[in-house]
């Protein structure tokens, strides 16, 4: 079982990092303890996962109830405004460059609750289309098509909000 969970940790510890890492206003530490108690809690468990759902989707389901009570425990919420600013603040050198990541940050945060978060759990966190259709309870083949329109209302409001 120990190997097992060695590898399902490596083919995971990266997506849930970046996941938790978002949620919690890019502070690594927190993040990083986080992650740790996350991993701890899948490795309890691990011995009777249903093998039926996917390993990505039940980590992410643990990581996601987790942050849950992390912040139910501070009287917190989780703030989509840090998360955009996280993603605004990526490599940003230059002043054009700037100018494009403050409208793809006003764009996202336009975006519907559930465009945003397609997009987000697909170009941020980086799951696949099967992993997303674990997830959330649909078919792959909807989310790839809502994912597309969330993308092309995306681009879109990007390109009004830039020539504002």
């Amino acid at each position: 079982m120990k190997a097992l969970f060695e590898r399902f940790y490596r083919q995971n510890i990266d997506r849930i990092y970046r996941y938790v890492f978002f949620r919690v206003g890019r502070n690594k530490e927190v993040a990083e303890d986080l992650v740790s108690e996350i991993f701890l809690k899948a490795y309890a468990a691990f011995s009777s996962f249903d093998e039926s759902v996917s390993h990505s989707a039940w980590i992410y389901r643990i990581a996601h109830n987790h942050l849950a009570n992390y912040y139910r425990d501070r009287k917190q919420t989780v703030d989509l405004d840090q998360i955009v600013e996280a993603v605004g603040e990526i490599g940003s050198e230059t002043m054009e460059q700037r100018e494009s990541e403050t409208a793809l940050e006003r764009a996202l945060g336009s975006l519907a609750a559930d465009d945003r978060r397609l997009v987000t759990m697909k170009y941020l966190e980086g799951y696949g289309y099967e992993d997303m259709a674990s997830i959330l309870g649909k078919s792959a083949g909807a989310l790839k098509v809502a994912t597309h329109r969330a993308m092309k209302k995306l681009k879109s409001l990007c390109s009004g909000l830039r020539g504002n």
